[in-house]
């Protein structure tokens, strides 16, 4: 099936956007999906559940699973009371975490479908590990664990055959789906403060010709070794642990966003609740932010660059580790939006590098890693 088909049951109107409340096959919905759909930039990573890890016995015992939240890239074929959507259209705004679970339930239903009597023979949770490693070749999107779940419940594809509702979003800009995102997830576990900064930002800040970072890069031997700029959310690791794996070229989003409020700030701060409802109310306000942003981004990123070279020259990789620290980040630039001329800020950004370079020693790296060993 290469189109969604839903069935609208009501709409709401909403400035320029519409939401239809609708229904649709589950298993037409989970087909439809696009390879990439689980990597939607403002949403947060998977996370682990009691709950949703239960989907399969929820499956098999036909229970009511909530409404999922779309939002439409294009505008669909409105019939009447149908909606026609073509295959992979669309963004996933809450239900992620559900999603991910039905299709690896739906691909590992699949899976035993084709292979239903080597399967039946097998009597260890081993075995059947072992066989779909072995014969996992036409690549079913799923792993082995899912494949004993949807054994143990004994799922079958007609469990998937049953009506789903949605909620499908047209003409819904994207500062208006960070709006949505944050506030749909508030009374599911608490999104992550950095991840709900980074939504903040992502619409403001224009990113899209560096790449994002590859994991298999973070395994690099030499971190050292001269890569290509690239940028990590928070949703892929965390900034609190990014420095255990930051590598040359590797800018965390988090990080790069508190270097640009440390600016406007000009002295160390703490990103909480209250901070991020007033970034929200405010962000017009803040001049020197929305200067970095709109004109200076290209340098600032190139600026982080700079300094990772300079750093691994002197302190190799514990000066990687040592810029990945976002307290380093927060207290280097704010001392930095002390001394710089937003209006002259690529030619201050240039001289304060230079500063850098020429006193290297005086960040003394060593002596930080042992006084900060001490510190309770």
């Amino acid at each position: 099936m290469s189109k969604l088909e839903f069935k609208k049951l009501s709409e709401y109107k909403e400035n320029k956007a519409k939401c239809y409340f609708t229904e649709a096959k589950l298993i037409d919905y989970l087909v439809n999906l696009n390879e990439k759909y689980d990597d939607y930039d403002i949403q947060r990573g998977i996370i682990n559940n009691f709950f949703l890890e239960d989907l399969a016995k929820t499956l098999k015992e036909g229970e009511f699973i909530p409404s999922i939240i779309l939002v439409l890239n294009n505008n669909s074929d409105s019939n009447g009371e149908e909606l026609i959507v073509e295959k992979g259209d669309f963004n996933i705004l809450d239900g992620l975490q559900r999603t991910v679970r039905l299709k690896k339930l739906l691909e590992a239903t699949k899976f035993i479908n084709d292979y239903k009597s080597e399967i039946k023979e097998f009597r260890s949770n081993f075995k059947i590990r072992k066989f779909f490693r072995e014969n996992n070749k036409n690549n079913y999107q799923t792993d082995a664990d899912y494949v004993i779940k949807a054994l143990e419940n004994a799922l079958e594809l007609k469990h998937f055959d049953r009506l789903q509702w949605f909620e499908v979003w047209e003409n819904l800009g994207k500062e208006e789906q960070i709006k949505k995102m944050i506030i749909f997830n508030a009374g599911h576990k608490s999104m992550d403060i950095k991840h709900q900064l980074e939504l903040i930002f992502l619409n403001s800040i224009d990113l899209e010709e560096y790449e994002k970072c590859n994991n298999l890069e973070f395994a690099q031997t030499n971190k050292c070794d001269k890569q290509n700029i690239c940028i990590i959310h928070s949703k892929e690791i965390l900034a609190r642990s990014f420095y255990s794996k930051k590598r040359r070229g590797a800018i965390h989003f988090t990080l790069l966003i508190d270097a640009i409020i440390a600016m406007e700030n000009k002295k160390p701060f703490t990103i909480d609740q209250k901070s991020i409802v007033n970034f929200q109310k405010k962000y017009e306000e803040y001049k020197i932010i929305q200067k970095i942003v709109s004109l200076y981004i290209k340098q600032l990123v190139s600026f982080f660059s700079s300094l990772d070279e300079i750093f691994c020259n002197e302190y190799k990789e514990k000066g990687l580790e040592f810029l990945g620290r976002e307290s380093v980040i927060i207290g280097l630039f704010a001392a930095i939006g002390n001394v710089i001329n937003i209006e002259n800020f690529e030619k201050d950004l240039e001289d304060i590098k230079n500063k850098i370079q020429e006193n290297i020693d005086y960040y003394n790296i060593d002596s930080f890693e042992k006084m900060k060993k001490k510190v309770d």
